[in-house]
């Protein structure tokens, strides 16, 4: 029987002026596109509002995977920080759920996968936190563009991958494709970082099982031209 693999959906937002809760949530077609190839039947997952946590639990009890996937910047404040100049767009109602989500998911050992944001939001929902802007905050003379202006389906740079399960799908090194200006700082308790950027910035976190398992690249639109980024939605829902 197929796994049910939840992929949580972002959300369209006006200017800062005129955010509120009520607009259209959407699930990138290429993540469902990938899931569906790889085998899993995938349900969008939109955001749920604070008093309607609870809920959670009987959404939890009918998938059997998650990927967290991308958009706005991850709020600091769940991180114990003030927003600084260079912060992104940030939506805190997403922040929450997703944040609750993670937890429940990870009580409850159902495996989850992080596609950038998905990586970060996984990360500082299990105690770790993330740079709030890449460019003005990490040490590093020599960092790479990580925004690239290319395509979003071409890869920029390269990834080195140490001895990991996603090394057994991805290999030792990968090349990937790069849209982000926040990233991983200091990994949460019990998550090891498996993968890094030529720079040092951290590309690939998971835990020992492999149960949690997060990239910063977008596999989601690579994998029709480069077989190793669709393995990793095969990986992921073979685990399960």
């Amino acid at each position: 029987m197929s796994k049910i693999i939840g992929i949580t959906a972002d959300v369209f937002l006006e200017p800062a002026s005129a955010i509120n809760k009520n607009k259209a949530d959407f699930v990138p077609r290429p993540a469902v596109n990938a899931v569906l190839q790889a085998g899993g039947v995938p349900v969008s997952l939109p955001y749920y509002d604070s008093n309607s946590l609870d809920k959670l639990d009987d959404l939890l009890s009918a998938l059997d995977g998650i990927i967290f996937t991308g958009g706005p910047d991850v709020d600091p404040t769940f991180m114990g920080e003030e927003p600084i100049p260079e912060l992104g767009t940030t939506n805190r109602y997403r922040d929450v759920s997703e944040i609750s989500l993670v937890k429940k998911a990870v009580a409850r050992h159902i495996p989850i996968f992080g596609i950038c944001r998905g990586a970060q939001v996984i990360n500082v929902a299990l105690g770790g936190s993330v740079y709030q802007d890449l460019a003005t905050q990490y040490d590093e003379p020599t960092l790479l563009m990580h925004h690239q202006k290319a395509a979003g389906n071409i890869p920029i740079h390269h990834v080195e991958v140490s001895k990991s399960i996603l090394q057994e799908s991805v290999g030792h090194e990968v090349f990937v494709n790069s849209r982000h200006h926040q990233a991983i700082k200091e990994p949460a308790p019990n998550i090891k970082v498996v993968a890094t950027a030529p720079d040092g910035v951290i590309e690939g976190i998971e835990n020992e099982d492999a149960t949690i398992q997060a990239v910063q690249w977008h596999p989601e639109n690579m994998w029709e031209e480069y077989p190793e980024e669709l393995q990793l939605f095969k990986d992921f829902i073979g685990r399960i």
